[in-house]
């Protein structure tokens, strides 16, 4: 955990080193509005110590005119003056009161974008480790305000110190004491204020993990994917229950640590006031001795209630930086996030001998966290135009020897090969453009049919040929005669007009991608799970077509889908065991066989 207490080196090094960073995204958001916003503050600060020395020159210029010394006319540019500050700081601050807000709102955004961004870029390796999950959490609970409200405190910040600055030299050209007394109750009131933030950070901190759980339990209930499961085992009670649960426990946690910060809050209101109370002694006595005459009473009670206002809202300023500083050190601590496969500066693309293929040498592997290795000792090899399709138990290593190939780890041992260039040697995101692949758990696009399919090759100008052409080679062609705007149809019930898809319909859009996309290299993980047989078997057909010099790898526990490939390898304890075409691993009579025999019984 870092270090949050009042104080140390180490929290100032973090609050400085966050600051910068927050202005560097504020800047980044819009420099020209930082700079714009910033020194109209500092105009409109300087509009209340104006106002009150001219306040208190009226006074002087009213006693003299009641002696009849002066007349009204000499009170005119005192008026003047007044009139035109009080016009300038009520203009301003209209002004900058819905400016700001803009400003802020694009600093929101800008700091949702940098995040968004490192989410979905970020290594898979990542999600394996329940901490990061954590920051992760921390990171997307602070991004949506605290970014903004940090620029809207320094932004503010500026204009106080120059406000007080100009207020103490007022207040110190009648007496120092004032000063004193101004200063002394706002740093007592930081120092209690402090410790209040110290306290917040550590119980957000310790908080995490249940929050995280309390809304993964809210997601459970509301989620359209859990929703049959929920209902047929009646587990809506259930989950409620436990939802309640941890919510009072996280409540009373909460509670206690408000009630601290509240008699924190009551003791620093009892240090202003007091002092306030004393300043207004001092004049009085002050006064009443003829030490300063009604102008200079009227400047130092306007003077030191504005001093002792601006100092406190500078020492609430200086709290809301300090908060929002240690709660963004998640987020920025996110940001900075290593990744766990190095990738080359460039992502120039390695040239290579198109000859070699796809090449696993005595790869190991064992995924972070894990105890027993995913696999070991595994060498295989596929060639240029070959279809190779992975069989084997649950957990024998399939999956794995995919995420692999697709770098989103790099073996323990040994080496993965494309072209007979090693896969650490090529950018991860220029060696994913060679490949296209259809995950088991594929994603659903709840947008057009259109959109789902360019989804394959975003990069690229829009091509409604190539989309109507990957939806025939999907056989999924008919869902654009089927819907009433055709491509341009949403699909999925989130979005009003959506229209709801069958398993094997999304199946389909997702393979349609995999078509358009036009890759070098195609991974095929259980392809027609949610299809029937006879759709199962032509879109596998017309797949061998479309391979044309590709390289394909198909991962299925059906072997009419399996006995298709050119070539069929046997995972089994995250090894290669048998490979071969499926009539030389029959003539073998080894698990193959016995597997293949086994769900052919099924169909006798």
């Amino acid at each position: 955990m870092q270090d949050t207490t009042p104080g140390s080196a180490g929290r100032m090094v973090r609050v400085w080193r966050n600051l910068n960073k927050g202005m560097e995204l504020a800047w980044a958001a819009s420099p020209r509005s930082l700079i714009w916003y910033s020194s109209l503050g500092i105009v409109n600060a300087a509009m209340a110590p104006t106002a009150v020395y001219l306040g208190s020159q009226l006074v002087n210029r009213i006693a003299e005119a009641r002696l009849h010394t002066i007349t009204l006319t000499d009170m005119i540019p005192i008026l003047a003056g007044l009139w035109i500050t009080a016009t300038i700081q009520r203009a301003l601050g209209a002004y900058m009161g819905y400016g700001r807000s803009l400003f802020v709102r694009r600093v929101e955004l800008e700091a949702e974008r940098r995040l968004l961004r490192q989410a979905s870029k970020v290594d898979l390796g990542h999600f394996d480790n329940s901490n990061w999950h954590d920051r992760l959490s921390r990171a997307r609970r602070d991004v949506s305000w605290r970014p903004g409200d940090l620029t809207w405190s320094v932004l503010g910040l500026s204009g106080n110190l120059i406000s007080i600055i100009l207020m103490a030299s007022l207040l110190a050209s009648l007496h120092y004491v004032l000063v004193i007394l101004a200063i002394g109750a706002a740093v007592l009131s930081l120092a209690l204020e402090s410790r209040v933030t110290s306290k917040l950070y550590a119980f957000y901190y310790k908080e995490t993990p249940e929050e995280r759980e309390r809304s993964y339990l809210a997601d459970l209930l509301v989620q359209p994917r859990n929703t049959k499961e929920i209902r047929a085992y009646v587990l809506s009670d259930y989950l409620l229950d436990r939802h309640a649960r941890l919510s009072e426990y996280l409540y009373k946690r909460r509670a206690e640590m408000y009630r601290s910060g509240t008699r924190m809050a009551v003791l620093s209101g009892l240090v202003a006031g007091t002092t306030l109370a004393g300043a207004y002694l001092f004049v009085a006595i002050q006064g009443a001795s003829g030490l300063i005459d009604p102008g200079g009473v009227v400047l130092v009670i306007g003077a030191f209630a504005s001093v002792s206002g601006t100092l406190g809202l500078v020492s609430s300023t200086f709290v809301a930086v300090d908060q929002h500083t240690t709660f963004l050190d998640d987020y920025f601590s996110f940001l900075a996030i290593e990744p766990l496969v190095p990738a080359p500066e460039a992502k120039v693309p390695r040239d290579g001998n198109k000859d070699h293929g796809i090449v696993f040498e005595n790869v190991g592997f064992t995924y972070p966290g894990a105890t027993e290795a995913a696999v070991t000792g595994l060498s295989l090899s596929i060639r240029p135009g070959q279809l190779v399709a992975l069989v084997g138990e649950n957990g024998a290593g399939k999956s794995t020897l995919v995420k692999l190939l697709l770098r989103f780890y790099d073996p323990d041992q040994g080496a993965v090969k494309l072209d007979g260039v090693n896969l650490k040697d090529l950018h991860p995101e220029t060696l994913r453009s060679r490949i296209g692949v259809l995950f088991q758990d594929y994603a659903s696009y709840e947008l057009t049919i259109r959109e789902n399919v360019l989804m394959g090759r975003p990069d690229v100008p829009p091509d409604d040929e190539r989309v109507m052409k990957a939806l025939r080679d999907s056989r999924s062609e008919w869902l654009v005669s089927k819907m009433p705007k055709g491509l341009d149809s949403k699909v999925g019930r989130l979005f009003e007009g959506g229209h709801d898809l069958s398993g094997g319909e999304w199946q389909r859009l997702a393979l349609a991608r995999i078509m358009y996309r036009d890759a070098d290299i195609w991974i095929l993980d259980e392809p027609t799970s949610a299809m029937d047989p006879e759709a199962e078997a032509a879109i596998f057909t017309e797949l061998k077509e479309n391979l044309r010099g590709r390289m394909g790898i198909v991962i299925s526990h059906r072997f009419s889908t399996v006995r298709m490939a050119d070539k069929i390898a046997v995972i089994d304890g995250g090894r290669v065991t048998e490979f071969g075409s499926h009539e030389e691993l029959l003539s073998i009579g080894g698990r193959y066989a016995q597997l293949f025999e086994l769900q052919a019984k099924g169909y006798r």
